[in-house]
């Protein structure tokens, strides 16, 4: 299958071999995430325990609020809108679900909704460990520090839009342009030197 191929791989994310220093000697990592399939959902509040059927996993109405499993998170980035990441091997049963949520039914109902697949307009790149926050905070204007974990938000590293996810108290996960990769990779390494030894 074309997901277990490293070449393709790595022409998905151009960054995923990618791996800079060391929570034990350096006070941060940056490292690429595992590649997923990502699909932007809109779709009324009314409606969204069905979404959240077809997806798997619960899907938080609150904005700036994210669910979490080991598998599967969704993003509230919006009153209608939510960003769903997933394993890349469940994109086609997750599209399936959804395309049969807005089938009419044997009552003339469907449920409006728009799932779109945009696991190839970006990536993922992880910063961990006691320094994350100050790595970030040298391009971001956020005070992560009293970012709650679970929590989401659009914003900017330096010149570059991001979708930025706390999971835990020294962990961030940030979402980037496919274009921005690069830029975000030398910005945040950079920021980093300080905590290299």
């Amino acid at each position: 299958m074309f997901e277990n191929s490293p070449i393709a791989i790595r022409e998905l994310n151009p960054l995923l071999e990618d791996n800079l220093g060391s929570p034990v000697t350096s006070g941060f990592v940056l490292q690429a995430s595992k590649d997923c399939c990502r699909f932007s959902l809109r779709i009324s509040l009314e409606q969204l325990p069905k979404a959240a059927k077809s997806f798997g996993l619960d899907i938080s109405p609150t904005i700036g609020f994210m669910t979490k499993n080991e598998t599967k998170t969704a993003l509230c980035l919006g009153p209608d809108e939510w960003l769903l990441l997933a394993p890349t091997q469940e994109n086609a049963s997750i599209s399936q679900r959804f395309n049969k949520l807005g089938r009419t039914d044997e009552l003339g109902q469907a449920i409006a909704h728009s799932l779109v697949d945009v696991s190839h307009r970006t990536l993922g790149i992880e910063v961990l460990g006691p320094a994350a926050s100050y790595v970030i905070n040298s391009g971001c204007p956020l005070d992560l520090d009293k970012m709650d974990v679970g929590r989401c938000t659009r914003s900017i590293l330096d010149k570059a839009e991001i979708i930025l996810m706390k999971l835990d108290e020294q962990h961030y996960r940030l979402e980037i342009l496919r274009s921005f990769a690069p830029f975000v990779w030398k910005f945040l390494s950079v920021a980093g030197r300080d905590f290299e030894i």
